[in-house]
């Protein structure tokens, strides 16, 4: 188990990933993602140990996956080893068939960083080390990481990722910008590939990358690519030769998205969900403000679906047709 990563190198010689995001890659998406890249690696939306330790029900929820998910990575935060290594025990249960563990030590949000969770760990060394060491002990899962280039440019990334290595982390992504650069600043690439000169363990990258051909371009001496936003309402950016889906197969995967959702949560919770969705998957469509208004105030699946297919029979002509030709009406 421990050498899964050095493994999937071997096979794949380049991984891809979906990068995590809250609140928007849950299962339903995740299962669509698959539907369409099915090589790719998914990452889970984050959660805290303590919500997995001390919540059966978020723990069944969030640890439960449809097969068509597999490998599945949980990734978890906290500042606390324990904690990690409670939630390790859990994550690892046979029953959820999970992959491998992921630590979010990148995520730059001021009221986490206050409380010296997620980036805050880059100037907090010696718990970061901690946590790697603590769980490879109490799982035989890989743990893997996710950091970024520094906290403030006063740490030096090639060192903590040394010790990060010879914690037993097994893979490491990095995010092109420090913590306190947030998103806004220009990725710098170049230190990501010096620093794959210095490891043995895989090494991805993360952000500015748009789709696979770009992901392709940037990773050169890296072991693979994650991409995060732009795979939002365009999951075929994970697909090689920068493919261009038919408006028909858009509103295929749409109605496939939208089913997903309401299997996996309950009707109330999903209509809110699937409203920002389906307008990312018709952001191209130069008709899409005549149904923007019933897409973001959908009340149920039967709605949402009946405007789906007013969208099929209004322009049975053009569901050939790519996206991206379509001309404004």
């Amino acid at each position: 188990m421990k050498d899964f990563w050095q493994k999937q190198v071997k096979k794949y010689k380049k991984l891809v990933f979906l990068a995590p995001m809250d609140w928007y890659w849950d299962s339903a998406y995740r299962q669509t993602i698959k539907k369409i890249a099915s090589n790719i690696f998914l990452i889970s939306e984050f959660y805290s140990t303590h919500s997995i330790v001390y919540s059966e029900s978020i723990a069944n929820r969030v640890l439960t996956h449809a097969k068509i998910e597999n490998p599945l990575v949980i990734q978890i935060f906290w500042k606390d080893p324990e904690m990690f290594v409670k939630a390790a025990k859990i994550i690892s249960n046979p029953k959820y068939n999970i992959a491998w563990i992921d630590i979010n030590m990148w995520c730059p949000a001021k009221k986490i960083i206050k409380s010296w969770h997620w980036g805050s760990l880059f100037i907090n060394q010696n718990i970061a080390f901690e946590i790697v060491d603590v769980l490879n002990k109490s799982t035989n899962l890989p743990i893997s990481v996710k950091t970024r280039l520094s906290f403030d440019w006063n740490q030096n990334l090639i060192d903590f990722a040394k010790w990060l290595e010879n914690a037993w982390c097994s893979l490491l992504t990095v995010h092109w910008r420090t913590t306190k650069q947030w998103y806004w600043w220009k990725a710098d690439f170049s230190q990501i590939y010096d620093l794959k000169r210095h490891l043995d363990i895989p090494i991805i990258c993360n952000w500015d990358i748009i789709n696979y051909d770009d992901g392709m371009k940037k990773v050169k001496n890296l072991d693979g690519f994650m991409i995060w936003r732009k795979s939002f309402g365009n999951p075929w950016c994970f697909l090689p030769w920068n493919i261009n889906p038919t408006l028909r197969e858009v509103l295929d995967i749409m109605e496939f998205h939208a089913k997903k959702l309401v299997e996996t949560k309950w009707e109330r919770k999903w209509s809110l969900e699937i409203r920002k969705h389906l307008v990312q998957y018709l952001k191209y469509f130069p008709w899409v403000k005549s149904y923007r208004k019933r897409l973001v105030t959908t009340e149920s699946l039967k709605n949402s679906l009946w405007v789906i297919d007013e969208i099929r029979c209004e322009f049975e002509e053009f569901l050939g047709e790519e996206m991206n030709s379509l001309k404004v009406k």
